[in-house]
C-alpha cells in the first residue's frame, strides 16, 4: 500500500517493481527511459578505457624501446606491431620504409601456395601421341626422388610400371630462367642455391658422404654422379667447379651436397628408370594432360618454411604458377599475386623470386604484417602456426625465443644473408592474445647474433605485457 501511495503522490517520478528490482520510468516522462542503459555504459566504459589504455601504453614502451635500442640504432630497423583481432597497428617504427627481406619471402611464397593449390602437389602429367609415345611434362613438383620426400613417390612408381613405351620429356611449358634475378654469382655451386627446373629430380643435387672404407672413402648418390666422378679427370674439373672436396682431404666432412645442372636430369631420370628418354615430341594437342600426385601440400611447405628450403620455395612458386596459368614462369605468378590477391598491401612489394636469395627483393614491415593478418584471417589457427618454425622447438628457431617449460610462444620466419637479418610471424601472449610483429634489419656488418638477443629481450616483454 505504501508503494501505491508513493507512486500516487509523485506520478511524475519512478516507482519500483518489488519481484525484479527494475528501476521504471513513468510515461509521463519518456525522455527518462535511457537513464538506466547509460548507467550501465558509463559502468562500462571505464572498465574498456582501461583495457585499451593499457594496451595502448605498453605499446609506446615496446616502441620506445625499439626505436632506442643501442643494438638496433648500428643499422636500419623496421618494426611493426599488429593486432589481428582488431587489424589495429600498435606499434610502428620504420615501418613503411622498404627493406632486403631475405627468406622473409617466403611468407609471400606461402600465402600464394595456400591461395593456387589443393591439399596435394601435382606432381607430373602425362599424354600420349598419335604413335603411343608416352610423354611426360614435369609440374616443377620439387618432391620428385628428393630424399626427404621418399614416401609420396608415386609419379616415380607409376613410371617405372611403364613397359614397353618410350618416354619423351616435353617441357616447353617451362619459360622461366634456371638461375633467378640478382642471385649472387659467387653461391651458384651452394646447395641452398639450387637452379630452378621444370622435372626436378634428386632435388636438383647430388649427395657426397664418407663412409669409413679406407678403400671406399666416398659415397656418390645417385650412383649415376659416382660412376663418373671417379674417373681423376673428371674429378679434377668437378673438384674446381661444384666445390667438391678433394680426395686428399676425404676425412674432414661427412656429407655435401651438390647442385646439378638440370640439363643433366633428362640423363638421371633415364638412368634411374632404366628406360630409354628422348628430349622432343611434336603434339597435336596440349589439352589433353592427366596428371599425377605426390606430396601433402603442408609436408611440403612446413619444410619450405621450417628449413627455409630456397629449392623447394622456387619450385613451389612455379608449381603456382603451372596451376595457374599452364606456364612455369615466376613473374607471371608474382604479378597476378600482387595484382589481384595482395592488393591491400600497404606498400606493393618489389618481389622477384620465391626464396628470398635475391637482392632485388625490397618489402616492408607493414606489408608483411598484412600477408600475415590474411594468412591468420583465411587458415585455421593451428595449421598456419604449424608452418611456422616454433621458438625453442623446431626449425631455424629452434634455438631461440624458447617458451617456459617448452611451450613456444614465437611462431616466424627468419631472413637473413650478409647485413640481413628479419624475423616476421605470430606471438602468442600470456593473456591468449596473438599479435602480429616483423622486425627487419639492414646494413649490419659482422654477426647477427646481437640483434637475435635484443629481438628476443622485446618479444619476451610483448608476451608478458599483452
Amino acid at each position: 500500500m505504501a508503494l501505491i501511495n508513493f507512486t500516487q503522490r509523485h506520478n511524475d517520478t519512478t516507482f519500483l517493481y518489488p519481484r525484479c528490482g527494475v528501476v521504471t520510468l513513468c510515461e509521463k516522462k519518456p525522455q527518462a527511459r535511457i537513464f538506466f542503459p547509460l548507467i550501465l555504459l558509463a559502468l562500462l566504459l571505464p572498465s574498456c578505457a582501461v583495457f585499451k589504455g593499457r594496451d595502448t601504453r605498453n605499446a609506446l614502451k615496446i616502441k620506445r624501446e625499439v626505436v632506442h635500442s643501442p643494438v638496433f640504432a648500428k643499422a636500419f630497423t623496421g618494426f611493426t606491431l599488429l593486432d589481428p583481432a582488431t587489424g589495429a597497428t600498435l606499434a610502428d617504427f620504420n615501418g613503411d620504409h622498404y627493406f632486403t627481406p631475405a627468406s622473409n619471402t617466403k611468407i609471400l611464397t606461402l600465402a600464394t601456395c595456400l591461395e593456387v593449390l589443393g591439399d596435394t602437389v601435382p606432381g607430373m602429367q602425362y599424354t600420349k601421341t598419335i604413335d603411343s609415345k608416352l610423354v611426360i611434362r614435369g609440374t616443377a613438383d620439387p618432391t620428385f626422388l628428393h630424399p626427404g620426400f621418399q614416401s609420396f613417390q608415386k609419379a616415380f612408381h607409376w613410371l617405372e610400371n611403364q613397359e614397353d613405351t618410350l618416354i619423351v620429356l616435353f617441357e616447353d611449358h617451362f619459360s622461366d630462367n634456371i638461375y633467378g634475378k640478382g642471385w649472387a654469382m659467387d653461391d651458384y655451386f651452394e646447395s641452398y642455391q639450387v637452379g630452378r627446373s621444370a622435372l626436378t629430380i634428386y632435388g636438383n643435387c647430388y649427395r657426397i658422404s664418407t663412409t669409413g672404407d679406407s678403400l671406399h672413402p666416398l659415397k656418390v648418390e645417385p650412383s649415376f654422379f659416382g660412376q663418373r666422378i671417379k674417373e681423376e679427370l673428371i674429378w679434377k674439373s668437378w673438384k674446381k667447379q661444384w666445390g667438391i672436396p678433394s680426395i686428399e682431404a676425404k676425412g674432414k666432412f661427412e656429407e655435401k651436397f651438390i647442385p646439378v645442372p638440370p640439363t643433366y636430369n633428362l640423363y638421371l631420370l633415364s638412368d634411374t628408370l632404366n628406360k630409354s628418354i628422348e628430349d622432343y615430341a611434336l603434339l597435336s594437342s596440349r589439352e589433353n594432360w592427366r596428371t599425377l600426385y605426390s606430396t601433402p601440400i603442408d609436408t611440403v611447405l612446413r619444410r619450405m618454411m621450417h628449413q627455409s628450403d630456397n629449392f623447394i620455395a622456387e619450385q613451389m612458386l612455379l608449381v603456382c604458377a603451372g596451376v595457374k596459368f599452364d606456364l612455369l614462369k615466376q613473374d607471371t605468378m608474382i604479378k597476378w599475386m600482387l595484382d589481384s590477391t595482395l592488393t591491400s598491401l600497404p606498400q606493393r612489394p618489389k618481389w622477384v623470386d620465391g626464396s628470398g636469395l635475391s637482392r632485388y627483393n625490397l618489402m616492408t614491415p607493414q606489408s608483411i604484417v598484412h600477408v600475415l593478418l590474411k594468412l591468420w584471417k583465411e587458415q585455421p589457427r593451428e595449421r598456419i602456426l604449424s608452418l611456422f618454425p616454433a621458438g625453442g622447438v623446431s626449425g631455424t628457431i629452434a634455438e631461440m625465443y624458447p617458451g617456459k617449460y617448452g611451450k613456444p610462444y614465437v611462431f616466424a620466419k627468419t631472413g637473413g644473408m650478409s647485413g640481413v637479418h628479419c624475423l616476421s610471424g605470430y606471438i602468442v601472449c600470456k593473456s591468449g592474445k596473438v599479435l602480429i610483429f616483423s622486425f627487419m634489419h639492414n646494413n649490419f656488418v659482422g654477426s647477427n647474433k646481437a640483434w637475435k638477443a635484443e629481438m628476443q629481450r622485446l618479444l619476451e616483454q610483448i608476451r608478458d605485457r599483452f
